[in-house]
């Protein structure tokens, strides 16, 4: 069964603008959310550089308002088949918003979409001694983004950040 904003006739950008103020979020984080609706809506790929290039800003600042639409449980970011996908149907459900603390190792077994090997395993402790979790899973989400799910990958990732004074 359909939920009530998944029905044909309901205009979804329209109640986003509608309830902008009630979902308190940023202007920023409203077009994003609008942009995203919008890009699937059109069957188009929904890209960092797209979405930083229709809202003027830089990578780092639609970075930022995507982790906080993720962290209010308004945006979800998931991967499959290489793929990457954004629901945004946490914007309309009404139910108070719950925290999910899930092991790292969970978490990366799910984007991973298999149990880690021994050698991922022992990366993803070492990633956990040096860097806080948020971190450590922001740098699998750039991962994920760019469609590139590797340790190495988030590995430079998050020596790149370290490097550059973003941890």
């Amino acid at each position: 069964m359909k939920k009530w904003y998944q029905e044909r006739y309901f205009a979804r950008r329209d109640w986003l603008l509608e309830n902008l103020n009630r979902l308190e979020i940023s202007p920023l984080q409203g077009l994003i959310l609008l942009l995203i609706d919008y890009y699937q809506e059109g069957r188009q790929v929904v890209t960092m550089d797209n979405l930083a290039t229709q809202c003027h800003c830089t990578l780092e600042e639609i970075d930022a308002a995507i982790d906080d639409l993720c962290k209010m449980d308004y945006l979800v970011i998931s991967s499959k088949n290489r793929k990457v996908y954004f629901d945004i149907s946490g914007v309309f459900e009404d139910k108070p918003k719950l925290e999910v603390s899930r092991d790292l190792f969970e978490v990366f077994e799910g984007e991973f979409g298999r149990p880690l090997s021994q050698k991922e395993t022992m990366a993803v402790s070492q990633w956990q001694s040096r860097y806080d979790s948020k971190t450590v899973v922001k740098a699998l989400r750039e991962a994920v983004i760019q469609d590139k799910i590797s340790v190495s990958y988030i590995d430079r990732i998050l020596e790149n950040w370290s490097k550059n004074g973003k941890v």
